[in-house]
C-alpha cells in the first residue's frame, strides 16, 4: 500500500529551457512534412480525444540545487482528483532524513497532465517555427503567444508528427519571487501520453539561483483503485500509552 510525503517541488518549479536531443534517423524518402495548418487541426482533435487513465501509478524523482542540495524520492497513486503521495526517501546535502510519510491530496487536477499543460487556440496564439526529422517521422515546432499575462505560460511547444501531441513543451514561470524558464518532455506509456522529465532554472529574489529536475517513471494504469488508498494515514500506535492528565 502506497506511503507518501510531502512534495518539495516548485509549485512549477521545472526546467531551464534546454534543447531536447534525440538521435535522429533518417526518414523515409517519400516522407513530407504536413502544412502547420493541417498539425494545428489535427493537434486540437487529439487533444479533444485524449484518452485519460482512470487511476494510475507511478514515481517520481525532485532533484534541487541551490541554497541547500536535495533528492526526494516519491510514490504516487492518482485516482480522477485525488492523489496519494509517498515520500520513500529524502536526502539533503549528502545526509538521508528519515522519509516515510504520506499526503492525500483530494480534489485537485494533476498540474503535469498533458491536457492541463497543453496550449490551446482560445488562449494562444500559434506561430509555426518549422519541422524536422526524428526518428524516422516529423516533430513540429510552435512558438506560442499567450492572450494576456500568465504566471505560467508555455513559449514554444514541439508536436509529435504520429499522435499530434506536445512531445516537448517550452516555458516562463514568474511570481512568488521567483522567474524562470523550464521544459516538460513527455511520451507514450502503453497508450497514455505522459510526463516524462521537467527542468528549471530559476532566478530568486535574493539574488540566487535555482534548479530542479524531475524525472517520472514505472507507470502503471487501473481500472480502479481501492477506495483506502486515499484514506489518511492514522497515527502510529506506541507500546505505551501517553498518560491521562487528571
Amino acid at each position: 500500500m502506497p506511503r507518501r510525503g510531502r512534495c518539495v517541488g516548485v509549485a512549477f518549479g521545472l526546467t531551464l529551457a534546454v534543447a531536447l536531443t534525440v538521435p535522429a534517423r533518417s526518414a523515409p524518402a517519400n516522407l513530407r512534412a504536413v502544412e502547420p495548418a493541417t498539425i494545428l487541426r489535427g493537434y486540437a482533435s487529439a487533444l479533444a480525444l485524449l484518452a485519460r487513465p482512470k487511476a494510475l501509478s507511478f514515481d517520481y524523482t525532485v532533484s534541487q540545487l541551490g541554497l541547500h542540495d536535495m533528492e526526494q524520492t516519491h510514490h504516487v497513486y492518482r485516482s480522477g482528483l485525488d492523489e496519494r503521495d509517498e515520500t520513500l526517501s529524502v536526502v539533503v546535502s549528502g545526509t538521508t532524513l528519515a522519509a516515510a510519510t504520506v499526503r492525500i491530496i483530494r480534489n485537485r487536477t494533476y498540474r503535469y497532465d498533458i491536457a492541463t499543460i497543453a496550449p490551446r487556440a482560445d488562449r494562444y496564439a500559434f506561430v509555426a517555427s518549422g519541422a524536422r526529422r526524428i526518428d524516422g517521422g516529423y516533430v513540429y515546432r510552435f512558438r506560442t503567444v499567450p492572450r494576456g499575462q500568465r504566471a505560467f505560460a508555455v513559449s514554444e511547444i514541439d508536436i509529435d508528427g504520429g499522435s499530434l501531441l506536445p512531445a516537448v513543451v517550452h516555458f516562463h514561470i514568474a511570481g512568488g519571487g521567483a522567474r524562470g524558464e523550464g521544459v516538460l518532455i513527455y511520451g507514450r506509456s502503453d497508450s497514455r501520453w505522459v510526463v516524462r522529465e521537467a527542468r528549471v532554472n530559476a532566478h530568486l529574489s535574493n539574488g540566487s539561483t535555482a534548479r530542479e529536475r524531475i524525472v517520472w517513471s514505472n507507470y502503471r494504469f487501473y481500472e480502479a483503485l481501492p477506495r483506502s488508498t486515499f484514506d489518511a494515514p492514522k497515527p502510529a500506535v506506541t507500546a505505551t500509552p501517553p498518560p491521562i492528565s487528571p
